[in-house]
């Protein structure tokens, strides 16, 4: 009878478990198709410029990462386009996009309507978003529901209540009570990240909890019936949420949270694995491309760590520390057991404080939670009262602030680690080395204790309790050296490994890359694993510096300046500091170079060569060829004596990829070039003549039909480029557009013969 429950029980599993997976297909497979329903589908498969009525489903927050490139600052939002016209046809949307923008989309916030024009890319699959729009506007036509209105002014009102507040105290608390990171110091944030408590600014399931279990303790001490404890507990939720922001994050914690809240009300604390279970389905019903994100993967890990180990660590611990402290540790060793091999796939290195640094701070972070709350609902009732409260809670975070920063001071904060498959392995070994440790050190505590010592004379009692506690404290010390010390030596050894055997430096698979410098030219081209082709310097030293820095760089096998304005040689010094260079190519309509060109090339040892039509050569897997000038273009002006450059990138699938690099050579000089280069002459990449100026013509565009065109231009310059003339022409030719402008610095990955675009790395 038995073994025909059993089976009956695993069928029930099974049954249940195809439901659900079935269920989840059928959801993705429905949003899937309602996203892409209608002519933006085509519109996104054909990435078409557009323009667009958009809801914002999130606060604009800045892009980081393209700054490593230099170049001014970019940002993102997610929205819903909701309206939008192409080719002249206006169609109604219902599809997720994120937008990406210049410093003006900085102040866009959750709930706004708004209209702006720009350029669809397509998502990759399993992403949130159906597509990347690449704004060319900024945006017009903004309004915000009233609701939305009152709840950002009152975070605009969070935040201004802090500014009597220590800098830690202003960055930390956003964070903590509204998941506002945008405040925090860069110093203080790579402090939280090397000690593990980067988890304590965005919003969690913790933080549901904390909220609800006050309201139900209020509740309970003025002694509410059940049912308005209830409605007080979703009342107060819905204004979390809503204050918060209604987001992905926000309501995958609401869900964890409340449901993880009912089981400990409800008393089925042995039914916490089928909560579980159940909110991360909830939860994947509702938002499907949760199962691709890596915050969510974290936060159910960490719940369940907690759900399975956390009772058992607890008592574990419980042999050798006070209860209280037990409790402390357990929940986040336990977390770190289950998230470790996750995080290391995030950043390659193991943070070795992260459980005493989350025990230290542990205490202190309810506190701060339900006192911003408190602060952040006084704030339009009794604004003293409220900053007050708000002030209490900022001088809490300065503990957390000053724990982060203590334990990342430590040796070793961040351990090198592996990331793949091999970092995950190594991170679970490490794991399991810790609960063994700790299993072990529980076993020998207990073992130590003599159970007939009860029935002995109080001097046997004495002598012998204080031999066994000897003994027990050496088992103690013994065994956390047989845990701690392999555990740090295979932390170490991996480590090592990872300097030894994986490159250092960027790891993207870039072969052509167009820096973000501002208003000027530097483009980049790979010849080998830090070696590469460099045309043109940019205006600044920094800027160009950074992006090479940034793509790992160190020896430039060729520099061609294509010609002597500042916006193309300024950042020369950049280029050339700490890099080996073998050769400069250059051109000008002057007989000599520029005072500040000279002194940078004597600087560091070097001559430059005056390049002409028919000079060619090769580097790596990289062949180029100089088109213009001719020998005796004399008379022209500089921008028309610009190097004009073929490059040709040679796959390894024996396919190539061809572009043309064209400096500022303006449309009067195109019909003499176009000779030259010869009526089947074909390109895939055109880098477009003089940042996209009316000047540049359109002649090479129509005639070349490349797949793409690279546009190196500044945000919001003052010269109008790139022309709408310019923009126009490629549009009619189908040609997709890359502007450094919109997408910071551009990287492009040749592979079998085709591009990819590997934008804002």
């Amino acid at each position: 009878m038995r073994r025909r429950g059993s089976g009956s029980g695993a069928t029930a599993v099974v049954l249940v478990l195809s439901s659900c997976t079935g269920l989840l297909a059928l959801m993705v497979g429905v949003g899937q198709t309602q996203r892409l329903a209608g002519p933006i589908g085509g519109a996104i498969a054909a990435e078409e410029t557009i323009t667009a009525r958009l809801v914002a489903t999130g606060d604009a927050s800045q892009v980081q990462a393209p700054q490593q490139f230099g170049g001014g600052p970019r940002f993102h939002l997610k929205a819903t386009i909701v309206e939008a016209t192409s080719a002249g046809t206006r169609f109604e949307a219902d599809t997720p996009v994120l937008v990406l923008g210049g410093p003006k989309w900085s102040g866009v916030r959750y709930g706004e309507r708004l209209r702006a024009s720009g350029t669809l890319v397509r998502a990759d699959s399993g992403q949130s978003v159906a597509a990347l729009l690449i704004a060319s506007t900024v945006p017009a036509d903004r309004t915000t529901p009233p609701l939305d209105a009152w709840v950002s002014g009152l975070r605009t009102q969070f935040v201004k209540a802090l500014v009597a507040l220590p800098p830690d105290a202003r960055g930390l608390l956003p964070g903590m009570v509204l998941g506002d990171k945008e405040h925090q110091a860069d110093g203080l944030e790579d402090a939280m990240r090397r000690t593990g408590l980067t988890h304590l600014l965005t919003v969690s399931g913790a933080n549901v909890s904390y909220v609800l279990g006050f309201v139900y303790l209020l509740g309970s001490a003025v002694r509410l019936p059940r049912w308005a404890k209830a409605v007080a507990g979703v009342a107060s939720l819905a204004g979390f949420v809503l204050l918060v922001r209604p987001e992905p994050s926000v309501l995958r914690a609401a869900v964890m949270g409340s449901i993880g809240v009912a089981a400990v009300l409800s008393g089925r604390r042995r039914a916490s694995l089928s909560f579980l279970a159940l909110a991360v389905l909830v939860l994947l019903v509702m938002d499907p491309w949760l199962a691709a994100s890596y915050s969510f993967i974290l936060s159910v890990l960490a719940t369940l760590s907690l759900v399975l180990l956390g009772a058992a660590c607890s008592r574990w611990l419980q042999r050798f520390l006070p209860v209280p402290l037990a409790h402390a540790v357990a929940m986040p060793m336990a977390a770190q057991v289950f998230c470790a091999p996750v995080i290391v796939q995030l950043q390659p290195e193991l943070a070795l404080y992260s459980i005493p640094a989350n025990v230290a701070a542990g205490p202190v972070v309810p506190f701060i939670t339900i006192t911003g709350m408190i602060g952040t609902a006084l704030l339009p009732l009794i604004p003293g009262l409220g900053t007050l409260a708000l002030h209490t809670a900022g001088w809490m975070t300065l503990w957390v602030a000053g724990v982060a920063r203590w334990f990342s001071e430590l040796p070793l904060a961040a351990l090198p680690w592996a990331g793949g498959p091999l970092g995950a392995a190594g991170a679970a070994a490490a794991g399991l080395a810790l609960l063994w440790g700790v299993r072990r050190i529980s076993v020998g505590s207990s073992s130590g204790r003599n159970p007939e010592s009860k029935d002995e004379p109080s001097g046997n009692t004495s002598r012998r309790g204080g031999h066994g506690g000897a003994n027990s404290r050496r088992r103690v010390l013994r065994l956390a050296c047989w845990t701690a010390i392999p555990t740090l030596l295979a932390g170490s050894g991996v480590g090592l490994l990872v300097v030894l055997l994986v490159p250092s430096g960027p790891q993207a698979s870039w072969d052509v890359a167009a820096c973000d410098v501002g208003q000027g030219d530097g483009l980049v081209v790979r010849t080998g694993p830090r070696s590469a082709i460099v045309v043109d310097a940019g205006p600044e030293a920094d800027l160009m510096g950074h992006c090479l820095d940034g793509l790992g760089v160190e020896r430039i096998d060729v520099l061609m300046l294509t010609h002597m304005h500042l916006d193309h040689y300024g950042g020369l010094d950049g280029v050339l500091a700490g890099r080996q260079t073998e050769r400069v190519l250059y051109s000008s309509a002057k007989e000599t170079l520029p005072e500040a060109v000279r002194a940078a090339l004597q600087t560091h040892g070097l001559d430059a060569e005056r390049a002409a039509a028919g000079l060619t050569g090769s580097a790596g897997a990289v062949d180029w060829a100089v088109h213009w000038p001719v020998e005796n273009s004399a008379g022209l002006s500089e921008n028309d004596a610009s190097l004009v450059v073929g490059i040709k990138l040679r796959v390894d699938s024996g396919g190539e990829v061809r572009m043309l690099l064209t400096g500022d050579l303006e449309q009067e000089q195109l019909p003499k070039l176009a000779l030259r280069l010869g009526s089947d002459f074909a390109v895939d990449v055109l880098k477009i003549s003089h940042h996209g100026a009316r000047n540049g013509g359109t002649a090479l565009i129509s005639g070349l039909r490349p797949s793409a065109a690279l546009v190196s231009v500044g945000a919001e310059n003052d010269y109008g480029h790139p022309a709408a003339e310019i923009l126009s022409a490629l549009s009619a030719a189908g040609v997709h557009v890359l502007r450094t402008d919109q997408l910071g610095t551009v990287l492009l990955d040749a592979d079998r013969g085709k591009l990819s675009v590997l934008s804002g790395r």
